[in-house]
């Protein structure tokens, strides 16, 4: 609105555990961010409506929050909500969605709560460069890393990915995409309302390098000049991270820059300027619509055809786009089991992994391919630090192949921390004239020790009832029954276990003469690991004879 996976778990219980311990991580991170931003008033402006003023340092003062709550909120106390995030767009604020747009009366019968934050003039809702300075504003980090947590504290929400989303108008447009691109683990689903999606093209970038100016900083304030930065301008381009949005349900629309009396638009007004506006808006969106079907990534295409950067034209995008969102919060998606992501961070963290690149290396993309409970194969340069989610608790070891040790112990909360050697880290800046990269591509292969976990062995008059299951992977599992002196009850039994249980019963080979007895379990897992487990249990006298 121009201010006119994961990790991939094994299977079955295994991907219960993952799930559960990814839940937590996102709970105590978010629990951490919300720590840094404080909400210091509220207001309640009408029955649906209320004002937040929140103190954060990664601004440089107090900024507004407008926050609709879905009908029903008040009458249903111990209901919980999904939360849609709308970002506004140059010259615009938190009040444009019900103000510009009547975002109150559109919501009427969504299903969700809406949270509008202030993005400031010309923020693009990026942490800026300021020169090499860094520092406020942080709008990513602001909305990404602290409303998130700080509005699930606050509000009835319900505090999990698949039932966030976060869509926006123009600049906001860009600023969603972007966000849901740079922390595409944070939101199930993104749409872009006319919004600037490609920063490459000439008049999006320029008008990209003045707006930092709108909010008194000087050009190129966000990313820096583009003959020396390039790389954080692609860092956070849309149509450059497209990639990211795979695991996304996206959505993109524009109309075309030419008016449109049908929706009340005129030529002859002040409409003119905002054709104009729509036309690069429309290049933009069709520059990123083309990348993501040259990638193969699914996502919703819209060309409204005729129609500028109106409220009227924003207001028809809103409805669809909000319809959407409607059917994605009624069906989540699954958590991925495997992922790809790229990111010119020095450090990050995405879907319960932590990257840390070499802190010798220039700016450039470190990439991640096929990130799983398996492995993952990385391309960058340097050494690369790679913490994994907590996926392998209960696992004793966990081999590793394309990493600089051969194996290592989980943590006591089933994280594993591996080094990669991309080679010699760059000391040149990526995309930087006459630089000179070598980035490496590297496989990683995860192969986790399986331990057979023995959950029954009760002895009744005609047999054994065994059941077991696996952490860390499959068993060809060979049972057998000892008593006294290692004297043999059962016949030996081949039996498949996974992280499923597994039940077998096993026929008496002999009497029952001892107290006690023995079930042992031997075998390999599928990665040649050989494996062991034993379990006593004791024989009732009245199955003695």
């Amino acid at each position: 609105m121009s201010r006119s996976a994961p990790s991939r778990p094994f299977a079955g219980r295994r991907r219960a555990v993952v799930a559960v311990a990814l839940a937590l991580w996102a709970v105590c991170t978010a629990t951490a961010h919300a720590a840094d931003a404080q909400i210091v008033s509220e207001r309640r402006v009408s029955a649906r409506v209320v004002e937040l003023q929140v103190s954060t340092p990664a601004l440089a003062a107090p900024t507004r929050v407008t926050v609709d709550l879905p009908a029903g909120y008040d009458a249903q106390p111990d209901r919980r909500w999904p939360v849609t995030y709308f970002l506004a767009g140059t010259m615009n604020n938190d009040r444009a969605f019900n103000d510009i747009v009547g975002g109150l009366k559109l919501t009427e019968g969504y299903p969700s709560i809406v949270v509008s934050p202030d993005g400031d003039n010309g923020s693009y809702w990026s942490d800026w460069y300021n020169g090499g300075a860094f520092g406020a504003p942080k709008f990513e980090t602001y909305v990404s890393d602290q409303l998130i947590a700080l509005i699930d504290r606050r509000f009835r929400t319900i505090a999990d990915r698949s039932q966030r989303v976060i869509a926006g108008v123009s600049m906001g447009g860009y600023g969603a995409v972007m966000l849901a691109a740079r922390h595409p683990d944070r939101y199930a689903a993104v749409a872009s309302i006319s919004g600037v999606v490609d920063n490459s093209l000439v008049p999006t970038g320029a008008v990209l390098s003045i707006s930092s100016t709108f909010d008194g900083g000087p050009v190129d304030a966000i990313y820096g000049p583009r003959a020396t930065q390039e790389i954080r301008w692609r860092g956070h381009n849309p149509t450059d991270l497209a990639g990211n949005l795979r695991d996304l349900d996206l959505q993109v629309r524009t109309a075309d820059g030419l008016p449109n009396p049908g929706i009340g638009e005129q030529l002859l007004s002040a409409d003119t300027v905002s054709c104009v506006v729509e036309a690069g808006v429309y290049a933009a969106s069709v520059s990123f619509h083309r990348t993501l079907v040259s990638a193969g990534i699914p996502h919703a295409w819209k060309d409204y055809g005729s129609g500028c950067h109106t409220p009227e034209n924003f207001q028809r995008q809103i409805v669809d786009v909000l319809r959407q969102f409607q059917t994605v919060l009624a069906h989540p998606r699954p958590v991925p089991a495997s992922f790809s992501y790229s990111s010119i961070e020095p450090d990050f963290d995405i879907w319960g992994w932590h990257v840390a690149a070499d802190r010798r290396r220039a700016a450039e993309f470190l990439r991640l391919d096929d990130a799983g409970a398996s492995g993952l194969t990385l391309t960058g340069s340097g050494l690369t630090t790679v913490t994994s989610p907590p996926s392998f608790a209960g696992v004793p070891r966990v081999d590793l192949a394309g990493a600089t040790a051969g194996s290592v112990v989980p943590d006591p909360a089933g994280r594993i921390r591996f080094v990669v050697d991309l080679g010699p880290p760059d000391a040149a800046q990526q995309l930087t004239p006459g630089a000179t990269t070598r980035r490496v591509r590297r496989a990683v292969s995860l192969r986790p020790q399986a331990v057979v976990v023995i959950t029954r062995s009760r002895p009744t008059r005609g047999h054994l009832r065994v059941c077991a299951h696996t952490v860390g992977g499959t068993v060809a599992a060979r049972l057998a029954v000892t008593g006294a002196r290692r004297r043999v009850l059962t016949r030996g039994r081949v039996v498949p276990l996974g992280p499923e249980a597994t039940c077998r019963s096993l026929r008496w080979t002999r009497r029952l003469r001892d107290a006690r007895g023995t079930l042992r379990v031997t075998g390999t897992d599928g990665v040649g690991h050989p494996v062991a487990a034993r379990r006593t249990f004791r024989v009732p006298a009245a199955l003695r004879r």
